[in-house]
């Protein structure tokens, strides 16, 4: 009977596989040690020679490697690209060479005992002779019949791939091949050991398939296309057949996707063209082919699982081993040392002309691990190998879906002394969930290892594990309700995961003392503490705890792996190293920055897995104290922040389609109550992970001093040069900027990753101190130490709690047109439109532009008063449901008041009113403006107006307004009045391209959002002002009254789609329910069109927003979304950013964020993911990757205005 392999390598996790720290890495690369003929895999031509030697003493050896030196001196005088790979059959080499401990070739007939699919027809040396020039291949097998035509018999297979397409003439192989030298020593070379030159050596498969091609050619192309899993123009088959060729070949485990490096030729000729496939591969051991060929015939031996293998009969291959250079005797030879280039399929090699930016992740991999990256300062070995495991996760989302399982509730995890907690206050038991969730859950393999939350790779610097949460996805956290409490806290609008998060801590807290010294604080306040204070300090000591366990269990899982025996020296010193730090990091705090990093990422981890999303916040000002040149050099430094970038951006979903939906209604509750179901599918790859550089030092002198450093430079170079959208930098720009951080941030801009954005000091730090109360005034120094939370608000960090909601102005604008009503919803349902407002004058009664526009405004003050009413009702409720123990220790004010954030803890309370289609609304009153009211230009009046947009430009003629009776030639002849007024409307100026008369619009607009958004709070109308005197009452402590700081501001998110479906056509010439402009970008092109998005000077663009009211007056941002060409000049670009820094143009706005991509890219992401899966774009909140976002959020980037630089 056959059998598998004699003797195996020992099965290896995948996280365990060698590799070199960058110094080991210089010495000797094992990709250097290997034959470069491995790596020249798509010849043209090729020849397959299996040797069966009639003499395997030292004559038949010496014949074999005279064989080797004559075709490698032929290669040597050959022009074009040869190559060629020298094999063994292990037995035999293990003779020749008994030394080198490898793994045998199965015995028997066949590779599977349980398949004759695959047979096992032995040989003792191959040589596979390649080429890109049909007559080398036959002159290199001259060199091997002339050595050994009388000492052995050679059968000869020639092969040749006529179009690059190996399987019959239609489909691509290899298209998931390595494509780096990273990847390449993990999976597919051998390890070195402590001998010199042992590395690089290799096991080979082949495999001379006679294929029935006949059963294959009279498929239609979609069923061969479903056969492979590809397409014939090479995309992947969303969603493929689980027997496709490419599901089976995919092996994995623990999570990692298993690599071959393959090939396959065309041999042969019969009567259906092509006769058979060779297949070719190189792994680093047996097992996995193995594996391989199990998963592609399936555990029923009458039935084979792959498709394309069922027409498949293997009639000659076997295992091969192939040495090293070393051990082929090659040491002394010139080309030793020198780097062969890895063949890299075309279909991978598309870029931009713009030499920062990078289209997929294999074009990354490819160019940054063989020096091609243009700028010159790639990111390190340990970098590219971390990035190529989180490439290689995001690639396996095209085949699986990743798995969350949802968490049992507390009472599962107490021991019996510890059952009583279940009768405590929601805050204790919200402090004992976190521990246990931190300290017994995630560190089980039931739940942490199944869910992928409990792991360490040997070569990384920083540890943890984000989860896979985020404000599309949604979140799981431990349920702690008792029964009776469910239907009120359902009724609240709330349970146990309504903690918003979004918020900014100050890490520099527990940076500063370390944990043991922040937990011993609350306890001794604890001690001393009344009782209506006692729950909230037992509650964060618990949470702390549960932080402790957390790094230690990470700490024995370091010490663990240290053990095992597959590891390189180098892999568990730094094992070693990451647990000595971590058992320092429980207690002690950090004393250099590569602790600090640590400290402060498990800390992020840490309320992120516990329900609180959270942004970081001044990392350059939080990491300052820990950077020391001479203990820490730059370039270690660099590759700290990139680990760290790196280990904020694992959870990307790729693969919209597999997008898991973990939302309860009550989760991440905005406003105090169940508002946080947002648009799930616009927000998948939102974690709110900000990162805020730059700026001012947060102080109150009259001259303020810049906070730039030598880490703020070092964040930017990383979002430049890590190609993931998170986490989201923001860069603080004022006056006198140093230049080289501006330089550096042009450069992060043109790489495509929309980081950083560019927020303005000197316009945002009088904005958020104009924005307190004279009760709780902003001073100078809070306003300077602002930092983005989850999208982009200003927040003060560490001292803020912060709520925020949507108004949108376009339905401000419906009510005003339409009596208060929303005529988006008019028809036979709601008749004239959903009522919402006051009832005001009809639109017949409206005789004046400036009657509109206070008409408007009343509408807007109502809608306004209604937001507060609503929010501040809820105000309070989640402290007695779901508290924040975690996040309020490292808040400002919540250990001094003795109160959680969510009971009113913190310094500054921060309302935000953001508010949504503005640039639309603007619009659309100056067309409403022209179109009626203009005694030069008008074409209508504002009733048919009105029921031009209710009939949504004549594309929905709909009863009552419409009688469908009428016949089709009155509905097109009215739908043709209303589409050429739409015509009309569409022509005219627009918000954001330099007209001075819709400017003008603009600033009246600005100016009246934030005087109401500030005037309802400060002077409210009776009702609200009951509310918040309640409030007041309830929260101020002596010395310390209560009040709100109120931040105005414009933002969609990204809700520029789904906000949108509830508001009719406009006045501007959008289509009815078509998406808003982001945030208070200029308008997109009309969505129903094709794209063809305008083009405006970037200068006069800018001019529209220069107005105090958009700089100044909206302190929770004025966030314009530029795109710009990927030809965008790097000089013109930084000249812009040092212009807007120092105000030496008329350049408006407090917020700028750029993308670099071109329409062409964006339409080619559409039809081919994978070749532009690093293509990301802003949201208007954040970076996502283009590929991932749902269609209408594709279109309507396609349709964004571009800006140019002249």
């Amino acid at each position: 009977m056959e059998q598998r392999a004699v003797k195996r390598q020992k099965k290896r996790h995948p996280e365990t596989r060698r590799s070199l720290a960058d110094s080991a890495h210089a010495k000797e690369s094992t990709y250097l040690l290997a034959q470069p003929g491995i790596f020249f895999t798509r010849p043209k031509y090729g020849c397959m020679v299996v040797v069966n030697l009639n003499d395997k003493t030292e004559t038949g050896k010496t014949g074999v490697f005279n064989a080797i030196q004559a075709v490698q001196q032929k290669c040597d005088l050959l022009q074009g690209q040869n190559g060629y790979v020298v094999s063994f059959d292990p037995a035999l080499w293990k003779t020749w060479s008994p030394n080198d401990d490898i793994e045998d070739r199965p015995q028997g007939n066949y590779m599977l005992s349980s398949s004759r699919k695959f047979v096992n027809t032995g040989g003792d040396v191959s040589f596979f002779l390649k080429s890109d020039t049909e007559d080398v291949v036959p002159k290199l097998f001259q060199e091997v019949e002339n050595n050994l035509h009388a000492l052995a018999s050679l059968d000869v297979t020639q092969t040749r791939v006529y179009n690059d397409r190996a399987i019959n003439g239609k489909f691509r192989d290899g298209v998931d091949n390595p494509v780096d030298k990273t990847t390449v020593e993990r999976f597919i070379l051998t390890p070195q050991t402590t001998t010199p030159g042992s590395g690089g050596g290799s096991y080979f498969y082949t495999q001379k398939f006679r294929m029935n091609f006949s059963i294959f050619d009279k498929m239609t192309i979609r069923q061969q296309e479903n056969v492979i899993g590809r397409k014939v123009t090479d995309e992947i088959v969303i969603g493929a057949d689980s027997r496709s060729h490419i599901r089976r070949a995919r092996l994995a485990e623990a999570s990692i996707h298993l690599k071959i490096l393959r090939g396959s030729m065309p041999y042969g000729r019969d009567d259906t063209g092509q006769e058979g496939i060779y297949f070719n591969a190189f792994a680093d051991h047996v097992q996995l082919f193995i594996d391989l060929m199990q998963s592609l015939v399936g555990d029923d031996p009458d039935f084979t699982q792959d498709k394309l293998i069922s027409m498949a009969q293997g009639i000659e291959g076997s295992f091969w081993y192939t040495p090293s250079l070393h051990q082929l005797g090659f040491t002394d030879e010139p080309n030793v040392g020198q780097a062969p280039t890895l063949d890299f399929l075309p279909l991978w090699d598309v870029r931009s002309t713009n030499d920062y930016m990078f289209y997929n992740w294999r074009e990354y991999l490819h160019r940054m691990s063989f020096g091609l990256y243009a700028p010159g300062d790639p990111p390190t070995h340990r970098v590219i190998k971390l990035l190529s495991v989180i490439f290689s996760e995001w690639s396996d989302q095209w085949y699986e879906k990743p798995n969350t399982s949802r968490i049992p509730h507390l009472s599962n995890y107490l021991t019996a002394a510890e059952k009583p907690y279940l009768e405590e206050s929601a805050a204790i038991r919200k402090g004992m969930a976190i521990k246990k969730t931190l300290g017994t859950l995630i560190p089980k393999r039931a739940y942490g290892t199944n869910n992928d939350l409990f792991r360490i790779h040997p070569n990384e610097l920083i540890v943890g594990v984000m989860p896979r949460f985020s404000l599309g996805v949604g979140k799981y956290v431990m349920p702690y309700s008792r029964e009776e409490e469910e239907f009120p806290w359902f009724m609240k609008g709330l349970n146990e995961g309504g903690a918003m998060g979004h918020i900014v801590p100050d890490h520099g807290i527990v940076l500063a003392v370390g944990l043991g010294v922040l937990k011993n604080q609350h306890q001794m306040l604890y001690a001393r503490a009344p009782r209506e204070q006692k729950d909230f300090y037992q509650s964060v000591i618990l949470a702390l705890e549960g932080v402790q366990e957390y790094i230690d269990s990470f700490a024995n899982l370091a010490e663990q792996l240290a053990q095992k025996e597959e590891y390189t020296a180098e892999e568990k010193q730094n094992l070693r190293r990451i647990n000595a730090r971590l058992l320092k990091l429980k207690t002690g705090a950090p004393s250099n920055m590569l602790e600090a990093v640590q400290l402060l990422f498990l800390m992020h981890c840490s309320m992120h897995l516990i329900g609180n999303p959270v942004a970081i916040g001044r990392l350059d000002v939080l990491l300052s104290p820990f950077y020391d040149e001479t203990t820490t050099p730059e370039a270690e430094a660099q590759e700290i922040l990139d680990c760290l970038w790196i280990k904020l951006s694992e959870r990307v979903v790729i693969n919209r389609h597999f997008t898991p939906d973990l939302h309860d209604r009550g989760s991440t509750a905005v406003m105090y109550a169940a508002s946080g179901n947002f648009g799930q599918g616009s927000a998948v790859n939102q974690w709110v992970q900000q990162i805020t550089v730059g700026g001012y030092q947060a102080n109150d002198d009259v001259t303020p001093t810049t906070a730039c450093n030598k880490l703020t430079l070092l964040c930017l170079k990383s979002s430049r040069r890590i190609p993931t959208n998170a986490p989201c930098l923001s860069l603080r720009l004022h006056k006198n900027m140093p230049e080289n951080i501006l330089q550096e941030a042009t450069r992060a801009l043109l790489s495509g990753g929309a980081h950083p954005i560019l927020m303005h000091d000197d316009r945002l730090v009088p904005s958020l101190m104009n924005s307190g109360s004279p009760d709780v005034p902003v001073s100078l120094a809070a306003a300077r130490n602002y930092a983005c939370d989850g999208c982009y608000e200003p927040m003060i960090a560490g001292e803020t709690e912060f709520a925020f909601g949507t108004i949108v102005l376009l339905n401000i604008l419906e009510m005003t047109l339409n009596e208060g009503t929303l005529y988006a919803d008019s028809g036979s349902v709601y008749l004239r439109g959903l009522k919402v407002s006051y009832p005001s004058p009809h639109s017949s009664q409206i005789k004046t532009f400036d009657q509109l526009k206070e008409i408007f405004l009343k509408h807007l003050r109502l809608q306004t008063a209604q937001f507060y009413i609503t929010i501040l009702s809820n105000y309070g409720n989640l402290w007695d449901i779901c508290p924040s123990p975690l996040l309020s220790s490292l808040i400002h004010g919540c250990k001094e008041s003795g109160r959680d954030l969510s009971n009113g803890g913190s310094n500054y309370h921060a309302l935000a009113m953001m508010y949504v289609s503005a640039s639309n609304t603007i619009d659309s009153l100056y067309a409403i403006k022209k179109l009626v009211f203009d005694p030069d230009e008008s074409l209508t009046t504002l009733p048919q107006l009105l029921e031009a947009l209710k009939l949504d430009w004549g594309f929905e003629m709909r009863e009552p307004f419409f009688d469908e009776r009428a016949g089709e030639v009155r509905e097109d002849a009215n739908a043709a009045t209303y589409k050429t007024l739409r015509k009309k409307a569409l022509t005219l100026p627009r918000f954001g391209r330099g007209n001075p008369e819709v400017d003008e619009i603009a600033n009246w607009l600005m100016e009246n959002v934030v005087s109401i958004a500030k005037d309802t709070i400060h002077h409210p109308p009776s009702v609200l002002d009951g509310i918040i005197s309640g409030i007041k009452e309830k929260y101020s402590l002596p010395g310390r009254p209560f009040g709100f700081v109120v931040e105005p501001g414009i933002g969609t998110f990204e809700g520029y789609v789904p906000q949108a479906l509830g508001t009719g056509a406009s006045a501007d010439g959008r289509r009815s329910r078509q998406p808003f402009a982001s945030d208070l970008s200029p308008s997109p092109a009309p969505q129903d069109k094709t794209a063809q998005p305008a083009s405006v000077n970037i200068y006069q663009a800018m001019r529209s927003f220069d107005y105090d009211s958009i700089n100044i007056g909206l302190s929770n941002g004025s966030p314009v979304d530029m795109n710009v060409g990927e030809d965008f000049p790097e000089a013109k670009l930084h000249e812009f950013i040092r212009h807007y820094a120092n105000r030496t143009k008329p350049i408006g706005s407090n917020l700028i964020t750029v993308t670099c991509a071109n329409l062409e890219t964006y339409q080619k992401a559409v039809d081919e993911p994978e070749r532009y899966d690093l293509v990301r774009v802003r949201t208007g909140g954040w970076s996502e990757h283009y590929v991932a976002m749902f269609p209408a959020h594709q279109e309507q980037h396609q349709r964004r205005v571009v800006f140019t630089p002249l």
